[in-house]
């Protein structure tokens, strides 16, 4: 007799998938397993891989199925997605890296690419039978795919993200990089341009507004600068610069439209002032739309200030 709580604990932990393999192990005989197929409880989808029709079909388990019919790992961009990486691109297709020396007819829908690099702690290995690539690995792998502009957005959410250190990356860049390698070059530059002690932009409207900043002829800009506005209570404006007393802030519907946010941004930006400080806010909705006015704007307030610190000091 079939043990029922086994089978469905079985289904559950691995987004319905699993195989003849495992249902052996679990004690199920080949004749068993055959009744569960034929009863349209299980359906047959390669290499011995069972899927349960009554389970959802969604991205982790066409993932789930991908890692087990191939014996490869989820890759950029699907590994974007499951990280949840800013810029990632949408596809529908599930992408999946194995080993070089290895040969796999793709199922449908799965897009197979052999690598010649890929050890272990390149990939994570998931308690529900996938296995993807691990942050730092999906990350140069994007940088083949990825515009220079996105691949740092990436990196600077991954940062936030805390889900690797800059020099996890930098080291993993320089062991499999190449020149012959697409991305290899891209990636080296973004780091080499990144100062490794920069605290990381949070959101991708504020690294659009720091690019357009610098490139209207800002000096560099301070991300997060630590400030007291009251005995205890420091805060992190998420631009500025420090030593014009000069900060600005970005406001995102998401985090900024309630009362109670908004009538605490009034009290920080009324403390800075008090101290003597320069502060602008700048909405999600201005740098969608008015970047090139809003960045000019930013311009004359800040050379204004900065004309006054020159003529105290």
């Amino acid at each position: 007799m079939i043990d029922e709580r086994r089978l469905a604990e079985e289904l559950a932990a691995r987004h319905g998938v699993t195989s003849r393999r495992r249902l052996r192990e679990l004690g199920l005989s080949p004749g068993q397993i055959d009744r569960l197929i034929r009863d349209g409880r299980l359906l047959a989808t390669g290499n011995g891989v069972l899927r349960a029709p009554s389970v959802p079909s969604t991205l982790l388990q066409r993932c789930a199925v991908a890692c087990a019919v191939t014996g490869g790992v989820i890759a950029f961009p699907t590994a974007g997605q499951l990280w949840e990486l800013r810029r990632t691109p949408s596809v529908a297709a599930i992408h999946v890296v194995v080993p070089w020396e290895r040969r796999v007819a793709p199922p449908h829908g799965v897009v197979v690419r052999r690598s010649r690099q890929l050890p272990d702690r390149d990939f994570v290995r998931r308690p529900d039978g996938i296995d993807v690539t691990s942050p730092p690995r999906t990350v140069f792998d994007a940088a083949a795919l990825l515009s220079h502009h996105d691949l740092q957005s990436m990196i600077e959410d991954a940062l936030y993200r805390r889900l690797f250190v800059p020099r996890t990356l930098i080291r993993l860049a320089e062991r499999l990089g190449h020149p012959c390698r697409e991305g290899s070059r891209l990636i080296a530059q973004v780091l080499a341009a990144r100062d490794l002690a920069a605290p990381p932009v949070a959101s991708e409207y504020e690294l659009r507004l720091e690019r357009a900043m610098l490139a209207r002829g800002f000096p560099s800009l301070t991300r997060q600068h630590p400030v007291e506005i009251a005995p205890g209570h420091w805060i992190h404006p998420d631009l500025g610069v420090p030593e014009h007393r000069f900060f600005v802030e970005v406001d995102h519907r998401r985090w900024h439209d309630s009362s109670e946010d908004r009538s605490y941004d009034a009290w920080r930006d009324r403390r800075l002032r008090l101290m003597g400080c320069w502060v602008e806010r700048v909405s999600d909705l201005a740098i969608d739309h008015q970047l090139a006015a809003t960045v000019e704007d930013l311009w004359a307030a800040w050379t204004r200030v900065a004309s006054r610190h020159a003529a105290s000091a």
